[in-house]
C-alpha cells in the first residue's frame, strides 16, 4: 500500500511501511542537508568527541557515535577505517586548537623567566576550563593503554614538545647564572605535572573543594614558588 505525501497533487507516493519502520521523510523528499566529505568528517569527530569524553574510548560504541550525529555507522566507516582511526583523529583535531608554543617562544625569546611559566601556566589552564574535554580525554587517553597514549606525545603542541622548550630555556638559564645547577629536564616535567595535576584537582575535587580565588593570582603564587625553588 502506498500513501500520498501530505495532500500535494505532486504524484508523490510512498510506502507505508517505510512510515511503519521510522523512514525519515526529510530524507525521503530529500530536503534533508547535505554535507561536504569535510563537513562530514567534522561533524562525526565531534559527536565522537563529545562521547569519547564522557565514556573514554573503551566505553563509546560507534552505534552511539553515530546516533549522536545524526548518521548511520556505515557513514562512519566510510571516512575512518577503525574505531580506534576515528579516536586518533578526534584526539588531534581537539589538541590542533590550543597551541601554545608561540607564547611560550615569545617569552624565551626575550628571556622572560616569569612570562616563560606564566603564560604556560595561563593557557593550560584556561583551555581546560574552556574545553573540559581536554583533561578527560588525556585521563582516559593516559588510562586505556599505550596505543592511544603516543598521541599526547606527538604533535607541534604535544606535553613532551611543551617539556622539551622548557628544558632548554632552563639549561640555558643556568648558563646565564640565572637558575641553580638543576636537572633541567626533570625540573620542566614537575612544572608541567604540577599545574596539569592542579587542574585535575580543581576539576575533580580530589583534595578539597575548588579555589575561589582569582585564576592570575593562583598562577602567580604557582609560578612565585616554582622560580623561588630554582633561582641561583
Amino acid at each position: 500500500m502506498f500513501l500520498k505525501l501530505d495532500n500535494q497533487n505532486d504524484g508523490n507516493y510512498i510506502s507505508k511501511y517505510l512510515l511503519i519502520y521510522g523512514c525519515d521523510m526529510g530524507a525521503v523528499r530529500g530536503t534533508r542537508e547535505r554535507l561536504s566529505g569535510e563537513e562530514r568528517r567534522s561533524q562525526i569527530i565531534d559527536a565522537a568527541l563529545k562521547l569519547f569524553a564522557e565514556k573514554g574510548f573503551s566505553g563509546t560504541k560507534t552505534r552511539e557515535i553515530a546516533e549522536r550525529a545524526g548518521i548511520s555507522q556505515t557513514l562512519i566507516f566510510q571516512h575512518f577505517k577503525t574505531k580506534g582511526d576515528l579516536y586518533r583523529a578526534a584526539l588531534s583535531e581537539l589538541f590542533a586548537h590550543h597551541p601554545v608554543i608561540p607564547e611560550i617562544e615569545e617569552n624565551v625569546e626575550k628571556k622572560d623567566d616569569r612570562g616563560v611559566f606564566t603564560s604556560l601556566a595561563l593557557h593550560m589552564i584556561t583551555h581546560s576550563r574552556q574545553d573540559p574535554r581536554i583533561i578527560r580525554l588525556s585521563a582516559f587517553a593516559a588510562l586505556e593503554g599505550s596505543d592511544f597514549a603516543d598521541i599526547l606525545h606527538s604533535g607541534e603542541d604535544s606535553p613532551m614538545r611543551i617539556s622539551e622548550l622548557l628544558a632548554t630555556y632552563i639549561e640555558q638559564r643556568i648558563k646565564d647564572g640565572v637558575f641553580k645547577n638543576v636537572n633541567a629536564h626533570i625540573v620542566a616535567r614537575l612544572f608541567i605535572e604540577t599545574v596539569f595535576m592542579h587542574i585535575v584537582d580543581q576539576e575533580v575535587a580530589l583534595t578539597s573543594p575548588p579555589l575561589s580565588f582569582p585564576l592570575e593570582e593562583t598562577v602567580e603564587q604557582l609560578v612565585n614558588v616554582f622560580l623561588d625553588g630554582i633561582k641561583a
